[in-house]
């Protein structure tokens, strides 16, 4: 198989493509045992309530951390994530070993893994973001996710596995919480070793008046005034609120399903997530890239709008799990394995200075906020349902219908972008300096 990675790029390459599979199984084995613990414990009803709780607190994580992102060295910051949640997920466990009450220990964990979720990947980017020019990042970034995708397999695999075995043994989830704190010790080794003793020319801030006004003004200042990041705002609000609502309606079902057995839960959820990251797997390694090559950065965007109208379209006319997992499934693949490289690399096209703090914008606080008002909406159905002045039945076509509609006014967006992308690219915002190849600096 040609991964078109030249040889001098490799031992870089594969060293971030395995940074990220193991950040990304530490992820997505937390997730499972949050969600699945969570929603069987407390309720899937419930979770747009912690859903809203926990978008408010990453808003809060993702301001604190765009006052350094700009200003400190990124791979000193990755590093020092991966040791912080290697430690939290260290003291989850304890929590779970003392017994403490279900309400305060999978809310907490699922918040915590969500906070890891929000800020270690926009770290990780920035600090790749930094080893590579534009032209290198649109063929080698989706090589990279692929770790992620591998990441994602392990993580669910061992998750659903796990699953089935306590199920017979009797043993509890949570104690698989301290292989995670060691899986990402081990992460921090690996950025040690590959990247310590790079040189990258890239630039920081000095503006020694960092605070969270600040951000969000540089951020909003790319939203207003460069086209592609104002259609690409939009486009992203609306996608997020339709995700939320598809989100919703597959957990809900699953639960229905599996009968509010955490284990029987984790266990099925884990299994689809395999299925869905193996498709990602192959799309990501046989045609993201040469597809973002071929199609071009600005056709890109249309993708996830499109899928996510489709979806929502299937979820309310397949009633039940066949057409909640369909739907998922969906649009988790055409996000992780084109919307996202496709969005990193226009990520790229912003000055190194500012790109921690827009991409804070971009990829967390659009996401934040859709997800927020996506949650208040259900939740206002949920009370509309059980007040009873409104059925079941109901309930899901109103919520599935609006999803379909937000993706339509997305793709709306999606197609204003792809008309402003040559206007953008003469911006002044997206203006830089001459940076030096991957290869400058490597000592050989």
């Amino acid at each position: 198989m040609n991964l078109n990675i030249k040889p001098e790029e490799q031992r870089l390459v594969f060293s971030l493509m395995l940074v990220l599979a193991l950040s990304t199984l530490v992820l997505e084995l937390a997730d499972v045992i949050a969600t699945g613990g969570f929603v069987s414990t407390v309720g899937p009803n419930n979770i747009v309530y912690l859903w809203i709780a926990d978008m408010v607190i990453t808003i809060i994580t993702a301001g604190i951390y765009g006052l350094a992102v700009d200003k400190m060295d990124r791979v000193k910051l990755t590093k020092i994530l991966s040791i912080g949640f290697a430690v939290v997920f260290l003291g989850m466990r304890g929590l779970f070993a003392l017994q403490a009450p279900d309400w305060i220990t999978y809310p907490l964990l699922y918040i915590l893994t969500d906070q890891f979720y929000a800020i270690f990947p926009l770290a990780f980017w920035a600090m790749v973001n930094d080893q590579y020019t534009n032209a290198e990042a649109k063929r080698l970034y989706p090589l990279i996710l692929i770790g992620a995708t591998l990441g994602s397999i392990t993580g669910n695999g061992l998750a659903a596995l796990a699953g089935w075995i306590l199920q017979q043994t009797g043993g509890d989830a949570p104690s698989l919480l301290p292989l995670g704190s060691i899986l990402l010790l081990v992460a921090f080794i690996i950025i040690q070793w590959a990247l310590s003793k790079r040189t990258v020319n890239s630039r920081q801030s000095r503006d020694e008046n960092f605070d969270l006004r600040q951000t969000l003004t540089i951020g909003f200042d790319y939203i207003r005034n460069v086209p592609i990041f104002k259609f690409l705002a939009i486009s992203m609000l609306l996608s997020g609120l339709a995700f939320t609502i598809i989100e919703y309606h597959f957990i809900f079902t699953v639960d229905q399903v599996v009968a509010q057995n955490p284990l029987q839960f984790q266990a099925f959820y884990g299994t689809f997530k395999i299925v869905l990251i193996i498709s990602i797997l192959g799309v990501q390694a046989l045609l993201s890239g040469r597809f973002l090559e071929q199609v071009g950065l600005k056709n890109s965007f249309i993708f996830q709008p499109v899928a996510l109208a489709i979806s929502s379209l299937l979820a309310l006319l397949v009633p039940g799990i066949v057409g909640a997992a369909g739907a998922r499934y969906m649009v988790r693949l055409v996000q992780q394995s084109w919307d996202e490289p496709a969005r990193k690399s226009l990520e790229n096209l912003i000055p190194d200075e500012r790109r921690g703090r827009v991409s804070i914008m971009i990829d967390r606080y659009f996401y934040d906020v859709s997800t927020i008002v996506g949650a208040i909406v259900l939740a206002i159905f949920l009370a509309l349902r059980d007040f009873s002045i409104i059925s079941e039945g109901v309930f899901i076509n109103v919520y599935l219908g609006l999803a379909a509609v937000a993706g339509l006014v997305a793709i709306v967006a999606a197609i204003r972008l792809r008309a402003k992308y040559e206007q953008s690219l003469l911006d002044w915002r997206l203006s830089r300096s001459r940076r030096k190849s991957t290869l400058d600096g490597i000592e050989f």
